[in-house]
């Protein structure tokens, strides 16, 4: 049943053409993962330039996601460090130029004709062009649990916690899921503007009420208003049981916005 609605052809091609920013973005990751994962040092007397940073700009390490309790932790340092807004916001790149290429240029170009002018359903077709948007997330995603992981160990041996990185990052997976279900529904189901506004306008706007609610209690309530919130990297590596039902809502969240999604391009009118 899934193999039938999906064409294979396509997904190799997709795959192919999409490779090269694949690439450029694992090269972006795993540069700054490499930094990271070399600048932690378990020995506490050589944080002191840490400890600094924490005391001059508390508010500032809150708002990114960095004010790491226990600095001489691995994985605190490094979901801190990485997870608590660089690697979400590179994410949010990567995800929303992977939509474009999969769903909104065929669209606005009236290639989605070529395309539909083969013995497939549209809902084949959409969900060939999803397959392999959650292919690259999947190996995003590990590349980053490999990264922290291997140079992690490489670094400072027996620090590293890797059931620990590795839920880490499979949570993060489902939050890239549900970044993409709500860029490929806006690209799918709206037109131009409206379209590349929308589909990065509403994950973006997302991520900084997520920022703002960092903040302290005084800015708590803004948790309750993005979805961000289900994704909680400290959380994660302590394995904190509210993580798998975070999990358990992204999962619903995605399946629901990529249902929507298959349901209105297939009833949709293209205009073409």
């Amino acid at each position: 049943m899934v193999i039938n609605m999906m064409n294979m052809a396509l997904y190799k091609k997709e795959i192919k053409r999409n490779l090269m920013i694949f690439i450029i973005f694992l090269g972006l990751i795993s540069l700054y993962g490499i930094i990271v994962s070399a600048l932690f040092d378990p020995n506490v007397e050589n944080l002191g330039w840490m400890q600094m940073l924490q005391e001059m700009y508390p508010e500032l390490l809150d708002f990114i996601g960095f004010n790491v309790i226990h600095l001489t932790d691995y994985q605190y340092f490094i979901s801190g460090y990485l997870y608590g807004m660089l690697f979400i916001l590179f994410g949010l790149i990567y995800a929303n130029l992977l939509s474009n290429r999969l769903i909104y240029r065929y669209i606005d170009r009236g290639s989605i004709a070529y395309l539909l002018a083969t013995p497939n359903s549209r809902t084949k077709i959409i969900t060939t062009q999803v397959k392999v948007f959650g292919t690259y997330l999947f190996l995003l995603a590990f590349a980053m649990f490999f990264i922290t992981g291997v140079f992690g160990e490489l670094f400072n041996p027996s620090y590293v916690n890797f059931g620990e990185l590795l839920y880490l990052n499979f949570s993060f997976f489902l939050l890239l899921c549900f970044i993409s279900a709500i860029m490929v529904l806006c690209h799918s189901l709206f037109n131009g503007k409206l379209a590349i506004g929308a589909s990065i306008g509403i994950p973006v706007i997302f991520f900084f009420i997520k920022l703002i609610s960092n903040l302290g209690s005084k800015y708590k309530f803004a948790s309750y208003l993005t979805p961000f919130s289900l994704f909680d990297p400290i959380a994660c590596i302590n394995y904190d049981v509210k993580t798998f039902i975070y999990n358990g809502i992204l999962i619903i969240l995605t399946i629901g916005l990529y249902g929507i999604t298959i349901y209105g391009f297939k009833n949709r009118d293209l205009s073409i």
